[in-house]
């Protein structure tokens, strides 16, 4: 299964490279910031997952991606790097701290403070059959 690359539209090679998981917030019990990029092409870009388990009947989720400039994408990938578990949400370091940033409602800022474009559906799609 991978997703539908939004540049050259290939079915096999956009994937997730790196990914931090964020703090919940008021909204979202589940965050995950992801650096994506497609190996048939020259695409880099975000996803953010985002899922709600808690107080609902139904699993509520979605997973966008987002046409961020090339900065953005390095300025992400860096401040990543830097954090010595990104898979912990609740770790204290500064990608952790910078990157899940809160309003003052208690809602993540998201990507509020990169240059972005056009957003799209990150959706898996099942592999091409061999011929």
């Amino acid at each position: 299964m991978s997703f539908r690359c939004p540049q050259c539209h290939s079915l096999a090679g956009l994937e997730i490279l790196l990914s931090i998981e964020l703090p919940p917030d008021r909204q979202w019990d589940e965050i995950s910031l992801q650096v994506i990029g497609c190996s048939d092409c020259d695409f880099r870009g975000m996803a953010v997952y985002e899922e709600l388990v808690s107080g609902s009947e139904q699993e509520s989720w979605h997973h966008i991606g987002y046409w961020v400039s090339q900065d953005a994408v390095l300025s992400v990938l860096e401040a990543i790097r830097t954090c010595p578990n990104p898979s912990d949400r609740n770790c204290e370091c500064q990608a952790h701290s910078s990157l899940g940033e809160r309003d003052v409602n208690g809602l993540w800022r998201g990507l509020l403070e990169l240059e972005r474009g056009l957003t799209f559906s990150m959706r898996l799609h099942p592999g091409q059959a061999a011929d």
